[in-house]
């Protein structure tokens, strides 16, 4: 393909969001295929500032509070991979307020973010995204990626891959994308957790995962896995309440909450078909019914890596 019709913004409003997820997709491509780079990623750099204003203009008009309640990261001159936890709702504009760096946004399925306001702001910080169901696209997002570090830019990936709704797992399994780019860039990997109780958020910023040549994909995964699962694990300690509050219909609230909080139609299907699945490993709720009381011990076992 030697042109591409590009189209505008009230073009794209015009069209169904089948039709808009094809042109983006076929963008990506086209863009790809002809060795176009990356565009502005200094510019970015220099108006994150007043984005992430408008961030938190967003989250006092969603009446929301963020109480990051940890923070060690060390300062590194290596371009840097923020790994976070996933929980839906309103969590990527609270991650990007919570670490503060610029970054580009790794996103799968964008859907009507492609066209209202919200992917409008989140177009001008930059954001790699990609059609998950397509092997092509994947391949092209892991290439920008690279290149996106390469050339000195910070990126926020979800590794889980979707929202976690097994409430018994303070990390579920990771794609092992992030920690790949970080080998093939020497870039750091900064874990962060973030929860959620209503309308009140908490991140849990760790410490660098610095690249190392000696340790292969799986066990750098293992350690970003355990370092999130901590995380994760401090802000429960404060929050998870006694056992009595745990009742019988606790797991259906919990899962319901975060499908909700989404305003972009995405169901209980579409998070089971994005998160990592290893058919080795049989998850608790899989195996058999796991009461309320019983969970809140599995915390602290899984949160210890004991999966």
């Amino acid at each position: 393909m030697d042109t591409f019709d590009r189209k505008s913004l009230s073009e794209l409003r015009k069209m169904t969001l089948k039709e808009v997820e094809k042109y983006y997709l076929e963008l990506r491509k086209y863009e790809y295929d002809n060795n176009i780079p990356l565009k502005h990623i200094e510019l970015r750099k220099k108006i994150h500032f007043l984005l992430l204003q408008l961030v938190k203009i967003d989250r006092i008009l969603s009446h929301e509070t963020l109480t990051v309640i940890g923070d060690e990261r060390e300062k590194s001159d290596a371009p840097k991979i923020y790994a976070c936890t996933h929980i839906g709702g309103n969590d990527i504009q609270r991650t990007f307020e919570a670490i503060k760096d610029h970054a580009y946004l790794f996103i799968g399925d964008p859907r009507e973010l492609y066209v209202d306001i919200t992917g409008v702001i989140l177009k001008l910080n930059g954001a790699i995204a990609l059609d998950t169901k397509d092997s092509d696209d994947r391949h092209i997002a892991y290439e920008r990626s690279v290149e996106l570090l390469n050339r000195g830019g910070n990126l926020l990936i979800y590794p889980e891959g979707a929202w976690n709704i097994t409430p018994n797992l303070p990390s579920m399994m990771l794609y092992k994308g992030a920690v790949r780019m970080s080998k093939e860039t020497q870039a750091d990997i900064i874990p962060v957790a973030l929860e959620q109780y209503d309308n009140d958020f908490y991140a849990n910023i760790g410490k660098n995962i610095k690249y190392d040549p000696s340790k292969d994909v799986d066990t750098v995964n293992f350690e970003l896995r355990d370092a999130m699962a901590s995380l994760k694990w401090k802000i429960w300690e404060n929050h998870t309440g006694n056992r009595e509050e745990f009742d019988d219909d606790y797991n259906d609230r919990f899962v319901d909450t975060i499908i909700n909080r989404c305003e972009y139609g995405f169901t209980k299907e579409d998070v089971y078909h994005d998160m990592y699945k290893d058919e080795n490993i049989t998850l608790p709720e899989e195996a058999y019914i796991v009461t309320p009381k019983e969970e809140f011990e599995m915390r602290k076992k899984l949160s210890r890596g004991y999966y």
